[in-house]
């Protein structure tokens, strides 16, 4: 039998969370938990991409790092995000219109998620 994971300590990755979506973060989540993921695309010699946040129902797969969970909501990030999270300041807001909200993942220092990218060109 497989051991259970034990989620990194909130010293090691520390993702915040604006103050209004804190306060509505566990009834949004609805029992689901919550994955920070990223896509990117090159085209042209040029590369795009961006972080994502979204709730699933179950837990992500093996290539998904349980972090400390947020206001009792069990949070994962993908793998290779880690170092780039650990040293972005990483924190959640809801963004969007008024009609379809979504969580946006912002960095204190972007410039590492440009950096990351840059080693990543998937």
């Amino acid at each position: 039998m497989a051991e259970a994971a034990v989620p990194l300590p909130r010293s090691a990755i520390s993702v915040g969370v604006e103050p209004g979506l804190r306060r509505e973060l566990h009834d949004l989540a609805r029992g689901r938990v919550l994955v920070i993921d990223w896509f990117s695309s090159r085209r042209c010699g040029v590369t795009l991409g961006d972080l994502t946040a979204s709730f699933r129902d179950g837990r992500p797969g093996p290539d998904f790092v349980e972090l400390a969970p947020i206001e009792g909501v069990p949070l994962f990030a993908e793998r290779r995000l880690l170092a780039m999270l650990a040293g972005a300041g990483p924190w959640l807001r809801s963004a969007g219109p008024r009609f379809a909200r979504h969580l946006a993942v912002m960095l204190d220092r972007p410039e590492r998620w440009l950096d990351f990218l840059d080693g990543h060109p998937d």
